[in-house]
């Protein structure tokens, strides 16, 4: 990956060129000069000078006080050499930036897309692929919505790409930081187009590197949304749990998170069992359970300290049902352990009682039977509470 030169130094030289004193000889003062130069442009196009006859007729445009047919038939030789130049300029080895140049001269916006987008594709096998992407988005502000955008999608994927993966930069800035701004442009603008599906899947790949699992989550969502019959859906379904389980720093203060990502699990186990990624998304679902047990021990632990047996006898007994799905002896014998420690009488006075000494059975299943009959669990505490000693 070529190395781009600093903003800065950019802006330095595009002030100093703008300050240099230009004026083409071609330039029109006056009407009665208009015909001479239509005439010597339609000379130079025929001897096939094609650009010095789009400067004439083009400078012959900026003319004031020309007579309307005149003035139409100078649009029609403009339309008609731009036209052609794109054509020319098109061909492999020409410099992009003259047909980037041909954006700005007011064209129909058929002829600018056309001479954009030929551009960009230029400025891609230049190995530039961030100033493809400048001038697609200087396309797109001129032209929203315009008529090329599923090329200039394709273009961006191809450009955000091959930087996200390369290794070069300038300075302070990286070229992995540029794909993700080409990226996150493409997926904002163009959301349905084509082989999107690669620019969300690359984003949320390189948002789960940094370690923004929000955001990583969030592209995967939006793949599965967008492009339902991608190639990355079934990747990206058992992903997002994944990065659900990754993003959750203390089981007591995201169960919710825990059991949405069980929920997702499971639900991918169902549809797409013998799948590759099965092994994979079985050390996920494993890990997810005994994150939920542990979830429950925490809060079953909190209630033993501060004298609430009914809570902790319930999140205790909720535990040991999920440590049985785990199949994890040591998981089991430790929840079981725990429940046996707790007293099997009666709540103190404010909490929620069970009918029956059968509501505090130590059997998880018989515990659960009667806690859905006849009571209602007690309040998650407050996580901050559970952390004091």
């Amino acid at each position: 990956m070529k190395p781009r030169p600093p903003t800065s130094l950019l802006l330095t030289l595009l002030a100093s060129c703008s300050a240099m004193p230009w004026h083409s000889p071609l330039r029109l003062s006056k009407p009665e000069e208009v015909p001479g130069a239509i005439a010597a442009a339609k000379q130079d196009f025929e001897a096939g000078r094609t650009q010095t006859a789009l400067d004439r007729v083009r400078y012959a445009r900026e003319v004031d006080g020309l007579d309307a047919g005149v003035r139409d038939e100078v649009e029609l030789l403009v339309e008609r050499y731009a036209d052609r130049r794109i054509e020319e300029l098109r061909q492999p080895g020409s410099n992009p930036s003259d047909l980037a140049d041909l954006i700005d001269l007011d064209l129909p916006q058929q002829l600018s897309v056309a001479a954009g987008l030929s551009a960009a594709r230029l400025y891609l096998d230049r190995d530039r692929p961030y100033k493809a992407y400048r001038l697609l988005k200087k396309l797109e502000t001129n032209y929203p919505r315009h008529h090329g955008r599923g090329e200039a999608g394709q273009i961006l994927v191809d450009a955000g790409t091959q930087l996200a993966k390369s290794d070069g930069g300038w300075w302070l800035w990286t070229d992995r930081e540029d794909g993700i701004e080409v990226l996150e442009f493409l997926v904002l603008t163009y959301p349905s187009e084509r082989r999107c599906d690669v620019a969300f899947a690359e984003l949320a790949r390189m948002y789960e590197e940094d370690r923004d699992f929000g955001l990583a989550i969030q592209r995967h969502e939006e793949l599965l949304f967008s492009h339902v019959d991608s190639s990355f859906v079934i990747e990206s379904q058992a992903r997002i749990p994944h990065l659900r389980l990754a993003s959750v720093e203390s089981p007591e203060y995201d169960r919710k998170e825990l059991l949405r990502a069980r929920s997702e699990i499971e639900a991918w186990l169902r549809i797409h069992a013998g799948h590759a990624l099965e092994a994979i998304v079985r050390v996920d679902y494993a890990d997810c359970l005994r994150r939920i047990v542990q979830s429950d021990l925490g809060v079953a632990r909190f209630y033993r300290r501060v004298s609430q047996p009914f809570g902790a006898r319930f999140h205790a007994a909720r535990a040991l049902e999920v440590a049985r799905e785990t199949g994890d002896r040591e998981l089991i014998r430790e929840t079981e352990s725990f429940l046996r420690s707790l007293p099997e009488v009666a709540a103190l006075p404010g909490e929620i009682r069970g009918v029956g000494d059968d509501a505090f059975s130590h059997d998880a299943t018989d515990v659960r039977s009667a806690l859905d009959a006849r009571t209602q669990p007690p309040a998650e505490p407050d996580p901050k509470e559970q952390q004091k000693p």
